[in-house]
This record gives structure tokens, C-alpha cells and sequence, in this order.
């Protein structure tokens, strides 16, 4: 039984929902404001008009009771409710059904379980922005952005350098290098956090993704501790690649178990071997006889597959294949994609099979050629890797606009997304902040809209932008000052185990500070490189040095107020240039 108060605003809500009519014309903007109002009136509950969706004559939304958020629905009596709501009624009333439960994670899980289109979705080849929330806090400003320009985007972190396991980013400091999870995320806290927020929102056009599954040759010893361990003894077994696998199965562990995943990077550049398309160091013969030793049954696959001597006209490039340019790729990416197949169907076994896949090739030492990226993606398809979208190197460099010709990037980029189309995928532009909107525009022409960008680094410089904005002797500015105190230690640090960048910016630096009138700035090249490493910083005792003061602040008005400004801004300018405001309107 309910009280006559609330039972009583029940009955106005239900009346107001008869008047308005909106199971049957849906919810407008007036609507909205209408329901505001008579909102205002009501003492015992609040509802969150910006939740509030309209599905198949129900009403769903997140709503304040007594100082509890609650998921409340409202809906006629003979409209069968979602299970969890169908076990969870409270009253009826007038031929209404009203259903409440705690707004939490289970509770949201098992509502996406019979309606889906209330949370995370696989995007597949949507154009779209991905975005990186590297504070929470962002996502707010994220998600008023996306929903008043009608932008869908898939929120990420990097699994690892960003995020990381739940002992990763709880240990002690010196346990793990101290980038490894910087942003004191793991799985849990982010997706469940963009899970809530998103519904709460009623923003539904979105997905979640784990971005950059790294796989490397030989991981840090110090990452090899929370890979490979012997369950028998309790030592810790170097196991090199196998130890790299191992922590990228964990990471799909954690975040699937959330529910709220929907789809995967994976980066496995790091095992291809490039000497095989070195004919100085690997003649036609040596490769011929190691092209048959190591793929053995499948060879004859692999040559079928590509057709050498076939011509493959795309839009806009004509593609030709040798034996010989086939067999030097084949052993040049067969590593690569065999450990990137793996985690593919390793996420595929945890989740059932409905997610976007996107292979990287971006963190390469060289740009990725069109006819390479062909062989790869003809060699994924014959491999059973259904590719969504692939991330080549373009030039890209984090943290820099493109210094290159614009021309050039046109033509490269014109001819990579004619192969990806070719396979049915679409290109991800990664390291994309910090590029000029003739950059942007550039792409987006060159793919005719159809590409991802994904953008991460450059939310968090924003904040650290504001605060550095306030006067001096403030709060704010002197933990604006705090942090880059912090970075620029660690950018020595750094410079003594041999980061050549660290050096230099150090260097930089070092003489700019001797000069007359030096302020700390934002800008700074050291500070912009390398301050995503204080959110996660902790001190000798374990507690995390600006993370709580960094949050706090993100809820003080003028912070928030400026910080909103800057993210709308920021994300409207790459949407606008990529011609995705236009698209998601048409």
C-alpha cells in the first residue's frame, strides 16, 4: 500500500496523461513543459523530465522519491509491463499501471534485458564520435552536447592505459607503472556510470566501447604480476605475449560482466613483422619457403583469397596483388590478426555476438597503405572477423593538429576508405582532438561522412583550462598550479629513463621558467602531453592526491558553468566539421 499523498499525484499524472494524449502522438517539447509544470506541484515525487521516453504506451523514467531515485512506470492496464516492473507494481489507478523500483545498475540490467533501446548499442558502421570520458563529471556536459545537436557517439576508455582491472587502479603506488589505469577507472565504475547517466538523460543514442586492447610482445614485468599468475605457488609467471593476451581477457572479463558493452578495439600492431616486406632482408625464395612452413594447410586459402594478378576496382584506386606482395603480407600480419582473431572471439563468446569490432593499425611507425589494408581486411573476412570499422595510420599524432599537406591526407584517406567500404567497414580516425576544422572537414569529405573519431585527451585539458582561468590566490588556480607542479616531477622522471619527449619538453621548459614574467600555463607542451597522469596519482599511503579535489570542483557552479561552455564547444566545432549535425538530421 502506498500513502494517499503520493497515490493522489499518481492520479494527477495519469490525468495528465490522458489530456495530453501522448501514448498516442508521443512527447513533444510543449508536452515536456507541461509535465514540468505539474511537476513543480507535486511534494512527493519529482520526475526527471529529461528521462522521460514513451515506448508502446508506456511511460518510463527515472523520478525522485523522498530523496530516492526510483525507475517509475506508468502505463494502461492492459499493457503487459516489462518483468521487472510486472514484479514490482505499486497501485492502480483510473485503468493505469504504476510500477517503481531503485534506480541501480541490476535494476537498469534487467529492464535492457526485454527493452534494449533504452541503453548501450552496437553502432555497427554508424558515423558517429567516439568519446572518451576520462572524468566522469564530463559526461554530463557530454551528453547535453550530443543530445541538443542530435550526435550519436560511442563513450570509451583505452583498457589499460586508461582504465584498468579493479587491483590495478586500487594498488598501492609502485605496484604498477603509474600510467597504467591513470584515470582511476575500472570497467565497473565507468560503464555502469555512462549506463545510469545515459538513461537518466534520456539519451539512448549511443554506444559503449573498450578501446585499444593492446596486445604487445613483451609487457612490462610489473604488468606481467596481474597476468600469468601461478594459482598453485602464488608466483608470477613471465609468459611475454601469452601475459599480454591474458591481460586483455581480464579487461573483457570486467567490463562484460557490467552488461553495458558493446563493442571492441583491438590493437595488435605492435606483433607485425615488418622485415617481411624488406627484399633486402628476405629474398623471394626465403619467403616462399616460410610462407608455406607457417601456414601450411591454409596457404593455398590464402593465395585464393586475394586472387593475385585479379585488378579490384574501387571508387576512386585500382588494386593488384602479386604472389609475392601476397605471401610478404601474409607473413607480415599473420601474428597480428591470429592474436587479434583470438580476443574477437573470445568477446564474442562472452557476449553472444552483437557488437562492433574495429581493428586498429593507427600506432604503426608507418601510414598504412591502401593495399596492405586490403589484404587485412579480405585476410579478417576469410579469417571470420566481421569488421566494423578499422583505424589506419593517416599521419595522425596525439595532441597536434596534422602538419601535412591537405591535399595528400584527401587523397590517403579517399583511397583507405574506399578499401574499407569495399569490405563493408568504415574508417576511425584515433588521436583526434587538437585538429583544425580544415582537418576535419578534410576527412569527412574524403570519406563522404562515413567514418568515427574519436576524441579523449582533450576533455580533460579543458578542465585543467578553467581552472587555470580563475585568479590567482584562488582554489581553483592553485590546484590548477598543483597539477602542473605534479606532471612537470613527473615529466623529469620520465626524462631520466629515457622518454625522448619528456627530455625535450623538459628542456623546454626548464628555459622558459628562468625567463622574466613565466606563468604556468595549460598550454604547455610537457603539461599537455603528460597530465593525464594526476587523476589516478596517489601518495606514499595509498590516497589519491587530486582525484576527489578535481571531482569536488567539477560541482562548483562557475566550474561547471565554464567547463559545460568549453565541452559544448569543443565537441560542437568536430561534429559540425565532420558533417555529423547535418547527417543526424536528414
Amino acid at each position: 500500500m502506498i500513502e494517499d499523498a503520493l497515490k493522489g499525484e499518481f492520479k494527477e499524472l495519469c490525468r495528465m496523461i490522458d489530456e495530453l494524449g501522448i501514448f498516442k502522438t508521443g512527447i513533444t517539447i510543449e508536452d515536456r513543459k507541461i509535465i514540468n509544470a505539474k511537476n513543480c506541484e507535486f511534494k512527493k515525487i519529482k520526475l526527471i523530465i529529461d528521462s522521460i521516453r514513451i515506448r508502446n504506451n508506456a511511460l518510463y523514467c527515472v523520478a525522485d522519491l523522498c530523496n530516492t531515485e526510483k525507475m517509475l512506470y506508468v502505463a494502461k492496464n492492459e499493457v503487459e509491463p516489462p518483468t521487472i516492473f510486472k514484479e514490482n507494481i505499486v497501485c492502480r489507478i483510473d485503468g493505469y499501471t504504476i510500477s517503481m523500483v531503485d534506480f541501480n545498475t541490476d535494476n537498469l540490467r534487467r529492464l535492457l534485458r526485454e527493452r534494449p533501446e533504452f541503453g548501450p548499442k552496437n553502432l555497427g558502421k554508424m558515423a558517429r564520435l567516439g568519446l572518451g570520458v576520462r572524468m566522469l563529471f564530463t559526461l554530463d556536459h557530454l551528453l547535453n552536447v550530443l543530445r541538443e545537436l542530435n550526435v550519436p557517439a560511442d563513450f570509451q576508455l583505452s583498457a589499460g592505459r586508461e582504465f584498468s582491472l579493479k587491483e590495478v587502479v586500487n594498488a598501492p603506488p609502485g605496484v604498477y607503472p603509474e600510467w597504467l589505469g591513470h584515470t582511476g577507472l575500472d570497467a565497473e565504475a565507468l560503464y555502469n556510470n555512462i549506463a545510469l547517466k545515459c538513461f537518466k538523460a534520456g539519451f539512448d543514442n549511443y554506444g559503449t566501447e573498450i578501446d585499444h586492447l593492446i596486445v604487445v610482445r613483451q609487457p612490462d614485468r610489473a604488468l606481467t604480476r596481474i597476468l600469468s599468475r601461478n594459482e598453485q605457488t602464488g608466483e608470477y609467471v613471465l609468459e611475454e605475449l601469452e601475459a599480454s593476451m591474458n591481460y586483455n581477457r581480464r579487461m573483457i572479463d570486467e567490463a562484460v560482466e557490467t552488461g553495458f558493452v558493446r563493442g571492441i578495439t583491438v590493437d595488435a600492431s605492435d606483433l607485425i613483422r615488418y622485415e617481411f616486406t624488406d627484399p633486402l632482408k628476405w629474398s623471394i625464395e626465403d619467403v616462399k619457403a616460410r610462407f608455406w612452413m607457417e601456414y601450411g594447410e591454409a596457404a593455398e586459402d590464402v593465395l585464393r583469397n586475394i586472387h593475385p594478378h585479379h585488378h579490384y576496382v574501387l571508387d576512386c584506386i585500382e588494386i593488384s596483388f602479386t604472389e609475392e606482395e601476397v605471401m610478404r603480407f601474409a607473413l607480415k600480419y599473420r601474428l597480428c590478426l591470429l592474436k587479434s582473431k583470438e580476443l574477437y572471439e573470445y568477446f564474442k563468446c562472452k557476449t553472444g555476438g552483437d557488437f562492433s569490432y574495429e581493428l586498429s593499425l593507427d600506432e604503426t611507425p608507418e601510414l598504412t597503405d591502401p593495399k596492405e589494408l586490403f589484404y587485412v581486411l579480405s585476410e579478417c573476412r576469410r579469417m571470420g572477423m566481421a569488421v566494423d570499422l578499422v583505424a589506419p595510420n593517416v599521419g595522425f599524432s596525439k595532441r597536434e593538429d596534422y602538419k601535412g599537406s591537405l591535399d595528400e591526407l584527401k587523397r590517403r584517406v579517399e583511397a583507405l576508405s574506399a578499401v574499407a567500404g569495399y569490405f563493408n567497414a568504415i574508417l576511425d580516425f584515433h588521436s583526434g582532438s587538437d585538429k583544425s576544422v580544415e582537418v576535419y572537414r578534410t576527412i569527412a569529405n574524403a570519406c563522404k561522412g562515413k567514418l568515427k573519431l574519436k576524441m579523449s585527451a582533450i576533455y580533460q585539458l579543458k578542465f585543467f583550462e578553467v581552472l587555470a582561468e580563475f585568479p590567482e590566490g584562488s582554489e581553483e588556480r592553485r590546484i590548477f598550479e598543483e597539477i602542473w607542479d605534479y606532471t612537470l616531477e613527473y615529466v623529469r622522471r620520465r626524462a631520466l629513463e629515457g622518454d625522448k619527449v619528456a627530455d625535450q619538453q623538459l628542456r623546454e621548459i626548464t628555459t622558459r621558467m628562468d625567463k622574466t614574467g613565466f606563468t604556468k600555463k595549460p598550454e604547455d607542451d610537457f603539461f599537455r602531453y603528460y597530465s593525464f597522469i594526476v587523476v589516478n596519482a596517489k601518495d606514499l599511503s595509498g590516497k589519491r592526491i587530486f582525484m576527489d579535489r578535481l571531482y569536488g570542483l567539477s560541482r562548483k557552479r562557475d566550474v561547471h558553468e565554464k567547463y559545460a561552455v568549453k565541452v559544448f564547444n569543443t565537441t560542437k566545432t568536430v561534429a559540425d566539421a565532420l558533417g555529423l549535425i547535418r547527417a543526424s538530421s536528414e
